[in-house]
């Protein structure tokens, strides 16, 4: 096997080196563009053929298996990729198969973090991009509407339960019909808490439903506020309790996709605070995790090196720095990496570092996407030819190890190329999706913005379609233009533009006087007037209509007396004696507290009153205001305190009966309680009585005094299906879109001027980079 994969790298290095080593033609494009459509659909219809409707194809023995939840994962996931090579019909058809076919209640356990990224990131993806099909049936709602974004919510709903902790963190692994197992384990990684907001925010943005996005943005301020004081987060993490539970830092496996979505998530919904997390994490690990351009596994607390390794995984890095923007690092790292890539022909599930060499037992490439990941991004950046060179190596390693006769196969061991019989939903939806788009740079997804789609909604006109596509950690692209399309955003980023249609003075932007304009009476108040009492006094038609406008006259009273000084009290909403009633609660200390509160709050505003005489009317209106301010905190409090009282009284309740004992019965799967949701004492001896000395003596079923089963329970009371209740964040809240209106100048940057010269410089021989010479070299190493 060794001699002939030889023979034939020999063979393509001997055609490479004839060519020109830094240029890659327009022919080459096309060439590889072509191949990875096959690679494409070898591999799609061989999964049709021999694995539908099971989850993933087995492409040695050309059957298949159900892997992460039985719900035809890959046709799933390989939607949105039909329309990145342009077949409309099969994305039609195939849609058509998941919507009559894929079941969300099925009784199977499923991982959150698989089946928000693989499912609910290919439905939403394939949701948006339905409307670039020709001929397809949208509904009049569309995009926020459709019965592929109705799948995806449903299957949100089913993941929710897992989200009802006492950190806000998920559970890893979820019941589709149940919930989550009572003893289910509490430790989740921290990539399975940190991969919800791509997928959850944009379900809320599309359906107005915020609750998603609120569980998604409750879970990553858990996970923030559990860093080290280093600014490290471990591997895995206890989400009842938020104890770290594996405290090695790193970026690879079980961590990865949290610094991905804390990007990518900033730039999806414009949320700043995540992208100075993102930043945080950036500075951190460039000084306890990073040695030269490797990155090894270190203590969260300490950062000692628990494992000098460098992972597959973590080939994603260079991509996000290159999307955030620190291309000049990211290309350093990605050269460092594509010397592993050189040597083996496929980056190794662990590499270690200090030994050069792939660990034994974790050799394998399971048809991993990271490392064409992050090329995509740095040619989108650079337009380096180098990176295609690196992209088509990688085209023919995989064409050459990996093809069967019905599919492509995970790699055993990179160290003989031997292969196992699976592949990865991933393969289809990621790794032959950013293959393609690097070769096909004139594609839907790489438009600059030049290009878009405008449809009409109820609320005006939007643009679709126009670049800015976001992928999830599955490479399912995301449209902000359309998410935004549907979102409250919108609608507040209208109203701005249209305050600031009114309000702009076009003469003060031209820099030209306007002495002889009136001002308007919104601005012709100044506080130094109003404080000396001689304050332009509004016109009786104007302070009329404000009055009205902000509800502080009666329509049952002559408005012309409440805009004429507003000295009739019983004009106003409520008067000093509806305060006086309002005050009247219980007396007791804390209510004489709440009056001189009250008192000594509202009392400057009187004083303020009979010093200028007559009532100025901003006096009144700041002294309303105050009222009604104390009259909501007066209701509020009095929720408060009869919540508190009955808490109190259900605690004794529970108190008192929780000491009668209960039965303890010995049978074959029993696991319910029968005082599981009793409250009453009476209730929980008649149950003892009952299952003790008639039901199940009558069936010669042991039992002694304990907590007591059923001997026939049903399935679901093993389960908790409650969905968490998440109150609006402070932190989650958005920053609008469009936060101030200005005028400024922006040029771009031609490619040159950046001056990516290393990337351009000749690489080598295709022969050497499965050989195994270096290209970049870690510092601690030198060439003898």
């Amino acid at each position: 096997m060794i001699y002939w994969f030889h023979l034939f790298v020999l063979c393509i290095a001997v055609h490479w080196n004839a060519c020109d080593a830094v240029k890659f033609s327009q022919k080459k494009m096309e060439f590889y563009r072509e191949k990875v459509r096959k690679m494409f659909y070898h591999a799609y219809n061989g999964y049709l053929n021999y694995a539908y409707p099971l989850d993933e194809l087995k492409p040695l023995t050309c059957s298949g298996m159900d892997t992460w939840g039985s719900f035809s994962l890959t046709l799933i996931d390989a939607l949105d990729t039909l329309l990145v090579l342009g077949n409309e019909t099969e994305f039609k058809r195939a849609s058509d198969i998941v919507l009559k076919t894929v079941k969300v209640n099925s009784n199977v356990n499923v991982s959150v973090f698989e089946t928000n990224i693989r499912v609910i990131g290919g439905l939403l993806s394939a949701h948006l991009f339905s409307g670039r099909v020709e001929g397809m049936q949208l509904e009049e709602g569309w995009p926020c509407s459709g019965p592929l974004l109705r799948l995806a919510e449903r299957f949100a709903q089913r993941l929710l339960p897992a989200f009802n902790t006492y950190t806000g963190m998920p559970y890893g692994t979820v019941n589709l019909r149940y919930g989550v197992h009572r003893q289910e384990t509490p430790i989740t990684c921290t990539a399975g808490v940190g991969t919800v907001i791509l997928e959850f925010g944009t379900l809320s943005r599309l359906t107005g439903n915020p609750h998603y996005e609120r569980v998604a943005m409750k879970a990553l301020d858990a996970l923030w506020k559990s860093r080290s004081k280093l600014g490290l987060v471990g591997n895995h993490i206890d989400v009842n309790t938020g104890t770290w539970t594996a405290t090695d830092a790193g970026i690879g496996a079980g961590v990865d996709s949290y610094y991905e979505y804390l990007a990518k998530g900033a730039l999806m919904f414009h949320k700043p605070a995540l992208m100075e997390q993102f930043n945080a994490y950036v500075k951190a690990i460039n000084k306890y995790i990073r040695r030269g351009d490797w990155f090894v596994w270190v203590s969260m607390q300490k950062a000692q090196v628990s494992l000098p390794v460098f992972q597959s995984l973590e080939s994603f890095w260079p991509g996000i720095l290159a999307l955030t923007g620190n291309v000049d690092d990211a290309r350093r790292i990605l050269l460092q990496y594509s010397t592993v890539v050189s040597r083996y022909g496929f980056p190794p599930e662990f590499f270690n570092i200090p030994n050069e060499e792939a660990v034994s037992h974790r050799s394998g490439y399971p048809l991993r996407p990271e490392f064409v990941e992050s090329i995509y991004y740095l040619y989108r950046a650079t337009q380096d030819p180098y990176l295609l060179q690196l992209a088509a190596g990688v085209v023919e390693a995989i064409e050459h190890s990996c093809l069967t006769s019905c599919g492509y196969a995970t790699v055993r061991s990179v160290e003989d190329h031997t292969i196992e019989d699976r592949m990865e939903s991933f393969f289809l939806s990621e790794t032959t999706k950013y293959l393609y788009l690097i070769f096909d740079p004139e594609n839907f997804l790489n438009t600059d913005g030049t290009e878009a789609m405008a449809i009409e909604t109820p609320d005006g006109p939007c643009v679709i379609n126009g670049g800015g596509y976001v992928f999830n950690t599955e490479a399912h692209p995301l449209d902000p233009g359309a998410i935004y399309c549907c979102s409250a955003e919108r609608k507040s980023d209208k109203e701005l533009i249209y305050n600031f249609e009114d309000n702009i003075n076009f003469l003060e932007l031209l820099n030209t006087p306007n002495d002889g304009a009136e001002q308007s009476w919104m601005y012709s108040v100044k506080p130094e007037m109003i404080a000396n009492h001689k304050s332009n006094e509004l016109s009786n038609s104007k302070k009329e209509n404000f009055l009205e406008r902000n509800g502080f006259v009666r329509k049952d009273v002559d408005k012309s007396t409440a805009a004429s000084g507003l000295n009739d009290k019983k004009t106003l909403l409520f008067n000093f004696g509806e305060l006086e009633e309002l005050l009247r609660v219980k007396d007791s200390a804390s209510t004489q507290l709440l009056k001189a509160y009250v008192e000594d709050s509202v009392k400057p505003l009187l004083e303020e009153e009979n010093r200028f005489g007559e009532s100025d009317t901003h006096a009144f209106l700041k002294l309303l205001r105050q009222l009604a301010t104390f009259k909501h905190d007066l209701s509020r409090f009095g929720k408060t305190l009869r919540s508190v009282d009955s808490v109190r009284s259900s605690l004794q309740v529970q108190s008192s009966t929780s000491q009668w004992p209960t039965l303890l019965v010995y049978c074959k799967d029993c696991c319910h309680l029968h005082d599981w949701n009793a409250s009453s004492t009476i209730f929980r001896y008649f149950l003892t009585l009952i299952y003790q000395n008639y039901l199940y003596v009558s069936r010669n079923v042991p039992v002694v005094i304990g907590p007591g089963c059923l001997s026939e329970e049903e399935i679901s009371w093993t389960y908790i299906n409650i969905p968490p209740e998440v109150p609006k964040l402070d932190s989650a809240d958005s920053v609008p879109h469009i936060d101030r209106i200005s005028f400024s100048e922006f040029r771009y940057w031609p490619v040159p001027d950046v001056d990516y010269s290393l990337l351009t410089t000749p690489p080598q021989s295709f022969l050497s980079r499965f050989m195994g010479e270096t290209q970049v070299l870690p510092m601690n190493l030198t060439v003898a």
